[in-house]
């Protein structure tokens, strides 16, 4: 059976249009494909790597408060109960401590001390850290060889336990901690797909998201992963590897010499999500594009073969003898059309393909920049503040001509270089703040020493302030440059929002709500949306423009508050300002430090 010469035409296009589509959509789905696993194994390595060293320095740091605990046990064993007091008072993650020296026989244990009042706040006894101890023994010999050992100490059904132990530097002591997990906890998480882990060093887990996990002990020794991290020769690595659930993408870090591994893992299938959908309509888009050929080609073909019947129409006359008759047929310009035709359609399939081209590389670069962005934060907004009151400061002494006003500003601009310095170090660790001294202090106090550091600069954009502060507030127990940086965050926060406003105020109330010592501060401008209320607080969510603010001012002062046992919340209607309500606990001065507020440094 011979094809037309249009069947032909139409075939060929299709074929042709075909083969090459299905090779792009190939090549193109690889390369994606292989430019994700690659992104994907390096974010893994970069999480894994970041948790093991935060993990790594926050073990070595408790293991060097027990050596040194140690070494002045060996030297002063009188004065233990007193030290373990202090010891307690510095880290309030510990439960029980225990001093084993070194015997002809071995290691026998020569004291013990358990913070029964953190015991009973946690609805546990001295009998149930006994039995965790006697369920997860400390390897002695171990501890005496490797320095610090790191192991799970949990009791079924819902005693999380995590217990440190350390070598003094002579060996002939080792000190071991019961800790509560909370400090480990910061450092597993469940970000979308991805999943971080960390095991000791015989892969039994220590912290996992999921909890049964850790109360069970769960072995992972077998893990590929887990057996790469502790038994192969390299620190770090990457490793692919299949589940019951399907493969896996992970990657692991040694913590520290012997202590455990960090394992981030990410199911396969969730990272090729986003690729597979990009094939899909890659497909649907390939198809739609042949089709639209096909129906071109279709009416080119009618086009082509419409003069070759009429030529052979006139063939047919000629045969039976009709001469003289011409043929109405041009042929060299039906070529230059069909030329034509094909190279427009040509240019149109270039056209499509670099469009396709630069979708597939803006979505590629959309996910890299989408995994890099869980990771990467800027510090500049939150440094910000302290440095207002530096140039303030330093302006106001440029002003004064009094020895006494220069000594009292350099002080203040010491101060706050000092709580700057703090500040980064918030930042850098902003799921785990790091302790600071709590004192009694007196709320007026701490706004008036905030209106100090800003209302030169808000005065400078207009913003007037009122105060109506309570006299008489019972003290609050704080850390009054965490009090300030809040208080200067939303003041400053507040003038910016109201530079297009006519009416530039601010008031700052402060007064006694049952037991709570309230702070108020009202601004009049725009008002806070119902939409954006509900994120305010939350991590990296910011309204300013490129350049003018990361989004963490208001997440750490919420991260300040509440570790100060307090609450603060916005209410707002658009166009009729903002309210920022700050609430902390008054301070009793009938309780006693550690019964009524466990966990709370002592009062200075």
């Amino acid at each position: 059976m011979r094809w037309s010469l249009r069947t032909q035409i139409v075939a060929l296009v299709g074929l042709v249009l075909m083969v090459a589509m299905s090779l792009y959509v190939t090549f193109a789905t690889r390369l994606v494909r292989a430019d994700k696993e690659a992104t994907v194994y390096d974010v893994n390595a970069l999480v894994a790597g970041t948790v093991a060293e935060q993990v790594h320095r926050t073990v070595e740091g408790v293991a060097a408060k027990l050596r040194y605990f140690g070494e002045e046990y060996e030297s002063t064993p009188g004065d233990a109960e007193r030290r373990a007091r202090t010891l307690f008072l510095a880290d309030d993650a510990v439960l029980s401590l225990e001093v084993f020296k070194k015997s002809e026989g071995g290691f026998e244990r020569s004291f013990l001390f358990v913070d029964q009042q953190r015991l009973a706040a946690l609805n546990l006894t001295a009998d149930d850290l006994s039995e965790a101890r006697k369920g997860a023994p400390a390897p002695l010999a171990a501890v005496a060889t490797a320095g610090v050992v790191l192991l799970n100490a949990s009791l079924a059904p819902d005693l999380a336990l995590v217990r440190v132990a350390a070598a003094t530097t002579d060996g002939r002591a080792i000190i071991i901690a019961d800790l509560r997990p909370e400090w480990l906890l910061s450092a597993v998480s469940t970000t979308g797909p991805y999943r971080v882990f960390l095991v000791d060093r015989l892969g039994r887990v220590l912290a996992h998201p999921e909890a049964a996990r850790v109360i069970s002990h769960e072995d992972l020794s077998n893990n590929p992963v887990v057996k790469g991290a502790l038994e192969g020769k390299v620190a770090r690595g990457a490793l692919e590897y299949d589940t019951a659930k399907g493969p896996r993408l992970a990657s692991w870090a040694r913590v520290g010499d012997g202590l455990g591994a960090v394992i981030a893992e990410v199911p396969r299938d969730e990272v090729f999500l986003a690729t597979t959908e990009l094939s899909r309509r890659s497909l649907l888009f390939a198809l739609g594009a042949v089709g639209a050929a096909l129906t071109l080609a279709v009416l080119l073909g009618r086009r082509v073969t419409r003069p070759l019947r009429e030529l052979e129409t006139v063939m047919a006359d000629l045969s039976r003898g009709n001469f003289g008759v011409e043929v109405p047929v041009a042929g060299p310009r039906e070529v230059r059309e069909v030329g034509s035709a094909l190279n427009q359609m040509s240019r149109e399939l270039v056209r499509r393909s670099d469009e396709l081209q630069r979708a597939n590389a803006q979505l590629m670069q959309s996910e890299k920049l989408s995994a890099v962005g869980e990771l990467a934060a800027s510090v500049a907004h939150e440094v910000k503040n302290p440095m207002v009151g530096i140039v303030g400061f330093a302006q106001l002494g440029l002003e004064s001509t009094d020895p006494v006003e220069h000594q009292e500003y350099f002080k203040l601009i010491e101060q706050d270089a000092f709580r700057a310095n703090k500040i980064l170090q918030n930042l850098l660790e902003f799921s785990r703040p790091p302790e600071v001294e709590f004192t009694v202090l007196g709320i007026n106090d701490v706004v008036a020493g905030a209106l100090q550091l800003c209302r030169h600069q808000l005065s400078m954009s207009g913003v007037k302030i009122d105060t109506a502060l309570a006299d008489g507030l019972p003290g609050v127990r704080a850390n009054s440059n965490q009090l300030r940086q809040v208080l200067l965050n939303l003041l400053l926060n507040a003038g910016q929002a109201m530079e297009a406003s006519e009416l530039k105020r601010i008031t700052v109330r402060t007064q006694l709500v049952e037991r709570n010592v309230e702070l108020t501060l009202v601004d009049t401008g725009p008002g806070v949306p119902d939409d954006i209320k509900a994120r305010l607080f939350k991590p990296f969510f910011t309204t300013k423009s490129r350049g003018k603010g990361t989004g963490l001012g208001l997440s750490v002062s919420r991260s300040i508050i509440e570790g100060h046992r307090g609450a603060i919340r916005v209410e707002s209607r658009p166009g009729q300002g903002a309210t920022f309500v700050i609430t902390l606990p008054a301070f009793d001065p009938s309780a006693k430090t550690g019964t009524s507020n466990p966990g709370l440094p002592p009062v200075q």
